[in-house]
């Protein structure tokens, strides 16, 4: 299970969608030193990209793969090519991107479903971090009664989803999207799922997570202490987050141009 324990006064830094701006990204980075970095996934696709984008992200991507301080989640455009199975894909996807993203020889099986991530203070337990957040109704789909207890285990289905990622067979339910993406399922899944038309708190549950474009960051609290983070803004703004206090920030104007 992926997951991240900071020590008292570390710092960890929650990055959204990335988009082929991954020298923005890099740039959040080095600004702010952290211990731990969490990406929420989707580094490939943007409007009007192309091939040489596709190429340098993947350069990029590789080795960020390799830093032990960084956690990578896997986005809905990621799974464009990382799965051969056309039913995976999304907009964005094309082929000469795919074959320039492949000569890379990615290490995708580094790329995780999920993340905890907390502190050795507890302060208020882990905030779980998706691509684009696991939502009640979903919960509810795949485990009837299901609480943020059951989550943990729940969420090792995912993995299952990913390590199955070429199996024409398997449903893969965490990685489809719902009907307000044009999808097939009735919710979408961590990968998928839409801020502003299916997602609902887990009571109890505690979440970070990108996906839904918005201009500015979502907060939202709910039953049973469950609290939110909807923060992709196309990559105006990102996570720290030191000894259990969340805080969100606006990246500098003279990064934007990275």
């Amino acid at each position: 299970m992926a997951s991240i324990q900071l020590r008292q006064g570390e710092k960890a830094v929650v990055i959204p969608d990335v988009h082929n701006k991954w020298e923005r990204a890099e740039a959040i980075v080095d600004a702010e030193r952290p211990d731990r970095v969490v990406f929420l996934g989707d580094y490939f696709d943007d409007f009007g990209d192309t091939v040489e984008d596709a190429d340098s992200t993947a350069a990029w991507l590789e080795g960020s793969l390799g830093d032990e301080a960084r956690v990578h989640l896997v986005g809905n455009h990621d799974l464009n090519y990382m799965s051969r199975l056309q039913g995976l894909r999304c907009s964005g996807y094309g082929l000469r991107k795919h074959a320039a993203i492949a000569r890379r020889g990615l290490e995708w099986r580094r790329l995780e479903p999920f993340c905890w991530l907390g502190w050795e203070g507890g302060g208020g337990g882990a905030w779980l971090c998706t691509h684009a957040g696991l939502s009640a109704p979903f919960l509810r789909l795949v485990r009837p009664g299901a609480a943020a207890a059951d989550v943990p285990d729940v969420l090792e289905e995912a993995r299952t989803d990913l390590d199955k990622i070429n199996d024409e067979v398997h449903r893969h339910a965490f990685l489809q999207a719902g009907y307000a993406r044009g999808g097939s399922a009735p919710t979408g899944g961590i990968v998928w799922c839409d801020y502003n038309a299916e997602y609902e708190d887990v009571p109890g549950l505690r979440q970070i997570f990108g996906h839904t474009r918005d201009d500015k960051v979502r907060r939202g609290r709910g039953r049973g202490g469950a609290e939110h983070y909807c923060i992709d803004t196309v990559l105006r703004h990102y996570l720290t987050y030191v000894d259990g206090t969340v805080r969100v920030n606006k990246v500098d104007s003279r990064l934007m141009r990275q």
